[in-house]
């Protein structure tokens, strides 16, 4: 078992990244009790409240890393104009606040502290809030198998390529039984390890468009596929040289198989909220 949706059956590992963008009640009641699923929310912009509550429902324990909390408090309050700031915040109330705590706002501290979420500082210059943040949910999820963060990877070109980095060393060389999945602002983005990889790609499902991205981040490799509008075999790829970006899903699963860690990327699909109606509007 490699994770909640990473599931290995001796010969290919099984990926399902649309579950987690999923409303089902039943599932989500699941994945809540079963005390696998850590959320970790970056100091990043949160702009789409439906995307964000959907992955913070699926969640078991909810970290923001320092001044990941600023945002959430700001959607939070943005999205609940017609209820009071508790109420406003106990909509998505995370269970910590952990880091340097050189970004989270006073005010923002105040609040929170008054409804009783813990707030831990960890004054280590030389690791970042994600990397203390992944450190304290592995400690309060010792089963955990999925690490969902919600972050940014479209601002600071050497925030946005750092966090790609750190994915590497979490996953591979710290916590190699744990499936990290970053949900950026357009895509749900995991990282591959050499062999074959199944991916459910259920286009029907409104989740997910059609564009992927298979990008050679952490060396030159060779990957075959299947399911692709365009598959290739035993294709050379390197930064500099071939990658396979904007390729399009053609099948409800495609299979992927690398000699070397790859960078997968698939687009989520927007969904708009129904645009609400006021009387006399």
């Amino acid at each position: 078992m490699l994770g909640q949706h990473g599931i290995s059956n001796g010969e290919a590992t099984e990926l399902r990244p649309v579950v987690f963008l999923e409303a089902h009640p039943d599932a989500i009641r699941t994945v809540q009790e079963d005390g696998r699923t850590g959320l970790i929310i970056l100091n990043s912009p949160i702009s789409d409240y439906k995307y964000f509550q959907r992955i913070y429902a699926h969640a078991s324990f909810r970290l923001c890393a320092d001044g990941g909390a600023n945002r959430l408090h700001d959607l939070a309050s943005r999205t609940h104009r017609e209820l009071t700031w508790e109420e406003a915040l106990r909509t998505v109330l995370p269970d910590i606040i952990h880091g340097d705590l050189d970004s989270l706002d006073d005010s923002v501290r105040q609040r929170y502290e008054k409804l009783g979420v813990t707030i831990t500082k960890d004054p280590d210059q030389y690791s970042t809030d994600f990397g203390k943040a992944v450190k304290v949910v592995t400690e309060q999820l010792p089963n955990v198998r999925d690490i969902l963060i919600f972050g940014s990877v479209g601002g600071r070109v050497d925030q946005g390529i750092g966090l790609l980095g750190e994915l590497y060393r979490e996953q591979i060389t710290r916590h190699p039984e744990v499936r990290f999945w970053l949900f950026s602002e357009s895509n749900v983005t995991t990282l591959l390890r050499p062999g074959t990889t199944i991916i459910h790609t259920p286009l029907e499902s409104g989740l997910i468009e059609k564009n992927i991205g298979i990008l050679p981040l952490y060396g030159p490799g060779k990957i075959s596929t299947k399911g692709l509008e365009w598959d290739v075999e035993d294709w050379p790829t390197q930064i500099g040289g071939q990658v396979s970006t904007s390729n399009h899903i053609v099948a409800p699963q495609i299979s992927i198989t690398t000699d070397l860690e790859m960078l997968f990327t698939v687009e989520r699909k927007i969904v708009n909220e129904p645009r609400q109606t006021v009387a006399g509007s």
